[in-house]
């Protein structure tokens, strides 16, 4: 049909379907037979049919969402969809009787090439098994057409002087709009030039206004005419089966004698055979166009500037003479075999020596999307090279194929190979020499094959992150960080989703990386029309992403920002009700407008949680279910991918679960981890480690709120922190054992006379080759602590029938421990630690040194080292814990930082410092590792290189000895009304104590 320029949109009045979507189609090829297409075109928006322009839009619109990975002939190909499914799409688009004009109005967009075959070998056909793919440029600039066309239709219902929705939407991200809106107008006329256009003169409205679809006018050429209709089918047929090439047969280039003396299966093996020579001598004859039409006037003509004249050649045809060179002589080995007799008795060994050398494939094949993108860049910038390759492409010799035709020839003819040789192989008899040979080529092309996909899958993924590196603006920290260049970097999945309330107009195109979920906005350059990328919210590291899906319906709720968790089924969602004071950082739910609602009542939120001390939560739209499962799955598998390729730590349940209605509050270890005495608020647990059904209350034991535990093992006793008053307390650990025995000891009840009262925390450790236990108590309002070091009062090798004797109540256990020491510090302490003479306070001043000969007290850290002015500078930052990890090294860890200091109190490694993705409290030291327990997740960092090596999330989860060296007890609990469960963290090559 005639196609002209058109350069206006049309009239509302002139926008109707033609009398074509009157009658109801009669074939059955009609249904689409792809069930997500089949969703999606039952919401298509009709356009006026004859606008080509319009039809693109669409076409691209419904196509770019059901397009994947296909396969075919062995070869993976990305981001295509099947020509059933594009004449799916344009037939529900036009709204046509006839598939057929579907078909005629397909290759009217493909001659614009919106789209092509992925070979370049076929145009658009009804086939369910061929596949076609868009041209991502001419796609890119259609749906970026179509979603400036909404955002103008949007800004002009909105009332003067209000808000729009997706401006409110906008506030939560960095405030700058999709789109330059004052410039919107001039980009869209300007910048965005059609790349699609024309009149499809077939489907216009009849200009007779007496003329309807019950009665048409008189004119032959009225569009209403049946005539016409049927002129049209019948075009259409026969230009699908002029296409059709015709098959060449071996039958008919031999004497009928030949024929007739051989068997029927044998026919139809030579067939195949014949299939196999002439298949081969037009791909060696492709080979040769591409070389003598293409390369040779490219390298020797001016049509690319000698400087990169090259380089282009290079990149775009590789090393297309070295698979020419080895084709050549397969073509020459065949001619030879075909020669020796009219009738072929072996091929295989032909074809052997040939797969031994696929490397030059492979190398071709890795390049391909390269070329393919070199290729088109050179296009859009070198008006010679297009006139080059349009004259080119007019000789009789290239058969308006196009270059893409004869670049993609090797990696189709590869492909090809074991088709024709499973054929062939088909009626081979047993016995026949071809019946080993040909197994191991088809062998050996298969297994090539799988390679050139790898690489090409590798590659295809290279170009499409360096085309997002070069669309991207961000700053030079979140550009090294998400390192999109690195050569083992890949890209996952990227696809819009949208805003609360929005349109395709407010999409935020969302890329998921190997390590990182990346969110940008989408902007067109006012002067060029080139998509530039801004990052919408900060990049999120997958170890620290919570994925959910919100429990209430689409548009009732938005998620503003905050360091809250969501709730899911992914390993970082388990942090979501991580305790009360989890709870307080969870976003705050606001409800929003019915518009919005009813705008999104047909959208499937997907709630992205970051987590950690910076953390934000964001709610972002899918417009399909199934979308939205995908995101979620995809996720979930790189989260599962990256935590396996970076597992250092692993945890292990050591008890049984307790029910959300008593809460652990501390545990230790005895008998060399074996044993595992657990403390809540409802008394001490005892038990088995890996044995649930052991542990049993201690109900003699007289405490029914129990803060803290700790065992001195080589001294035989249980320091406890207990009751409303916070009272310390000491039993014999052999009280415990009788217990867990179920001996006589469980008989009787018993409670100990205090050592002392309102313990913040209670800490064993050596001063002076003597055994102390050092009691602390803070005061918050005072500010102030009081420390008392007791010592036992009879000799540490107590015998085993004292411990029995003192368990029964024959004794109190406090008259055992007499207090030696007692120093203040004019500050609140959180923690203690134990230096070889002397001990180190951490408080609201910092670290403090105690020396207990002259209590003493002064400043861990020298105030003369300058480089330690930004800790002044930080007054929120607390001390948490100190670590000696080499001699005369102190690792200081804070609760958002940590750093090295010598043995004088000056900054050691200067170059060196963490700071923490959470906000720990506590951490445990296990080199070369230290793990940060922040209320939602572990953090785990390397003690040399400061690196960021795992994250374990587990819900809400808190440390149960933190200050107890070689233990490592946590419990978890997904949400507070879920059991919780005490788990070892355990390095994954360690070895059970069980």
């Amino acid at each position: 049909p005639a196609q002209q320029p058109l350069q206006h949109t049309p009239s509302q009045g002139s926008a109707r379907p033609s009398s074509a979507s009157t009658r109801p189609s009669v074939r059955r090829e009609a249904v689409p037979v792809n069930t997500e297409l089949a969703v999606l075109l039952e919401t298509v928006q009709p356009v006026y049919p004859a606008m080509l322009s319009l039809v693109a839009e669409s076409f691209c619109a419904i196509i770019s969402q059901i397009a994947g990975t296909h396969e075919r002939d062995g070869l993976e190909h990305p981001n295509s969809f099947t020509g059933r499914d594009a004449v799916d799409t344009i037939h529900a688009i036009i709204k046509a009787a006839d598939r057929n004009l579907a078909v005629v109005v397909g290759r009217a967009l493909e001659q614009q090439a919106l789209f092509h075959d992925v070979a370049y070998e076929r145009r658009l056909r009804d086939d369910a098994h061929e596949l076609y793919a868009l041209d991502e440029d001419m796609a890119a600039a259609l749906l970026l057409r179509r979603r400036q066309q909404q955002q103008q239709q949007q800004q002009a219902q909105t009332p003067a002087g209000g808000s729009d929705r997706d401006g409110d939407a906008d506030a939560d991200g960095d405030g700058e709009s999709t789109l330059n809106q004052d410039d919107a107008g001039s980009q869209t006329e300007q910048a965005v030039r059609l790349p699609v256009s024309g009149v499809f003169v077939m489907l216009t409205d009849c200009y007779s206004p007496t003329c309807t679809s019950t009665q048409p006018c008189y004119s032959v050429t009225c569009p209403r005419q049946r005539a016409q209709q049927d002129h049209l089918r019948k075009t259409a047929r026969s230009n699908v089966a002029g296409e059709m090439k015709q098959e060449k047969l071996w039958s008919m280039s031999v004497p009928k004698e030949v024929v007739k003396s051989v068997s029927r299966r044998e026919l139809d093996r030579q067939e195949r055979l014949y299939e196999v020579f002439y298949g081969e001598k037009d791909y060696v004859r492709d080979l040769c166009i591409l070389r003598d039409l293409y390369m040779k006037p490219l390298h020797n003509g001016d049509v690319v500037r000698e400087d990169r004249r090259k380089n282009f050649i290079t990149k775009v045809f590789k090393n297309a003479l070295a698979i020419l060179a080895e084709n050549m002589e397969l073509h020459k080995a065949l001619e030879r075999r075909q020669k020796e007799d009219f009738v072929c008795h072996q091929v295989g060994d032909v074809f052997l020596p040939f797969v031994q050398r696929l490397e030059a494939y492979l190398e071709y094949c890795a390049n391909q999307p390269y070329s393919m993108h070199f290729l088109e860049a050179e296009k859009r910038t070198n008006a010679r090279l297009v006139e080059f390759l349009e004259k080119t492409d007019r000789r009789p010799e290239c058969r308006k194929l196009g270059v893409q035709h004869f670049l993609t020839r090797p990696p189709t003819r590869l492909a090809r190979y074991p088709l024709v040789l499973k054929a062939v192989l088909k009626y081979t008899p047993e016995g026949h020499p071809d019946r080993e040979t040909i197994p191991h080529v088809i062998a050996r092309i298969e297994a090539m094959l799988g390679q050139i996909n790898a690489e090409t899958g590798r590659a295809q993924n290279r170009l499409r992150l360096f085309k997002v590196d070069d669309k991207l603006e961000c700053s030079v920290a979140d550009r090294n960080n998400l390192r999109l260049t690195d050569e083992q970097r890949r890209l996952v999945r990227d696809s819009p989703l949208r805003k609360r309330g929005g349109s395709e107009a407010s999409a935020i195109q969302v890329l998921l990386l190997d390590h990182m979920l990346l969110m940008c906005k989408v902007k067109t350059d006012a002067q060029t029309g080139d998509e530039k990328y801004t990052i919408y919210k900060h990049p999120i590291p997958l170890q620290l992403l919570a994925v959910s899906n919100p429990d209430a319906p689409a548009g009732s709720v938005r998620a503003t920002s905050g360091a809250g968790a969501g709730s899911g089924s992914t390993p970082a969602a388990a942090a979501a009700g991580a305790g009360d004071e989890a709870a307080s950082l969870r976003p705050t739910i606001i409800p929003i407008d019915a518009g919005d609602a009813q705008r999104d009542r047909h959208a499937f939120p997907l709630q992205l949680t970051h987590l950690g001390r910076n953390g934000f939560t964001v709610t972002l739209y899918a417009g399909k279910l199934a979308d939205r499962q995908q995101w979620r799955q995809c996720i979930e598998e790189q989260q599962t991918e990256l935590a396996a390729r970076h597992r250092k730590f692993e945890l292990v349940a050591v008890a049984a679960q307790f029910p959300s209605g008593i809460r652990v509050t501390s545990a230790d270890v005895y008998d060399q981890g074996r044993g595992v005495v657990i403390g809540t608020d409802r008394g001490l647990y005892v038990g088995v480690a890996g044995r649930p059904s052991s542990f049993q209350l201690l109900a003699h034991l007289r405490h029914d709120r129990v803060h803290q535990i700790e065992i001195h093992e080589r001294l035989g006793v249980l320091a406890m922190v207990a009751d409303k008053d916070r009272n310390l307390y000491v039993y014999p650990l052999d009280q415990l054992l009788v217990s867990a025995g179920g001996g006589s000891g469980s008989g009787g009840r018993v409670r100990s006379k205090p050592l002392h009262t309102h313990v913040s925390f209670v800490r064993f450790g050596k001063y002076q080759d003597m055994d102390i236990l050092c009691s602390v108590r803070s005061t918050t309002l005072s500010n102030q602590t009081i420390i008392r070091v007791f010592r036992p009062a009879d000799t540490p090798q107590r015998p085993r029938a004292l411990g029995r004797f003192l368990a029964l109540g024959g004794a109190d256990g406090a008259d055992a421990w007499r207090c030696i020491k007692e120093c203040y510090i004019a500050a609140e302490s959180t923690s203690l630690h134990f230096l070889r003479s002397r001990l180190c306070v951490g408080c609201s001043r910092g670290f403090e040194i105690v020396d207990l000969a002259t209590m003493n007290t002064q400043s861990l850290l020298d105030p003369a080292d300058a480089s330690l002015g930004f800790i002044n500078r930080r007054e929120t930052s607390h001390p948490v814990a100190l670590f000696r990890v080499h001699d005369g090294e102190f690792l200081l860890c804070y609760d958002v930082f940590a750093f090295y200091v010598n043995r004088n109190g000056q900054r050691a490694r200067p170059n060196w410092m963490v700071h923490w993705v959470g906000a720990p409290v506590s951490f445990k030291f296990e080199y070369p590792y230290v793990l940060a327990f922040d209320a939602q997740f572990i953090e785990v960092r390397h003690v040399e290189t400061a690196a960021l090596v795992q994250v374990i999330v587990a819900g809400a989860c808190t440390s149960l000895s933190p200050a107890k060296d070689g233990v490592n007890l946590c419990v978890t609990s997904p949400a507070p009304s879920l059991p919780q469960e005490i788990m070892r963290v355990q390095h994954i090559l360690a070895k059970d104590p069980l």
